[in-house]
């Protein structure tokens, strides 16, 4: 499934939200039946996987690495470089460095080479 583009309305339920930073997590009711992804990408910590640039932010860029599952590439000395250079849609290898399931996060390092 698809996320949503950005602007498309939609209903789900809050389900975390960080003042400090202004974000909330919000799980969409449609995707609520759908089997979680992420616990698979725990075994896949320090694995290279293949990818898409979804998003890129001040703080790094997003890949996703499956289907309603996304990382970030936090935005580190050896990536600052690297970050100019991409662009939303380029494929992407990168490595998987953590998952976090209680706060439902991916962490990515671009990969050696890229």
């Amino acid at each position: 499934m698809e996320l949503p583009p950005v602007g498309q309305r939609v209903t789900g339920e809050v389900v975390w939200h960080a003042e400090h930073n202004q974000q909330v997590g919000i799980m969409l009711r449609e995707w609520a039946e759908h089997e979680d992804l992420l616990p698979r990408f725990v075994e896949r910590v320090g694995q290279t996987v293949a990818g898409r640039v979804t998003k890129i932010a001040p703080i790094g860029f997003f890949v996703r690495v499956a289907d309603c599952v996304e990382g970030l590439v936090p935005l580190t000395e050896p990536v600052a470089d690297m970050a100019k250079s991409v662009r939303e849609g380029q494929p992407i290898s990168v490595r998987v460095v953590a998952v976090d399931l209680e706060w439902t996060r991916v962490v990515l390092a671009a990969a050696s080479g890229t």
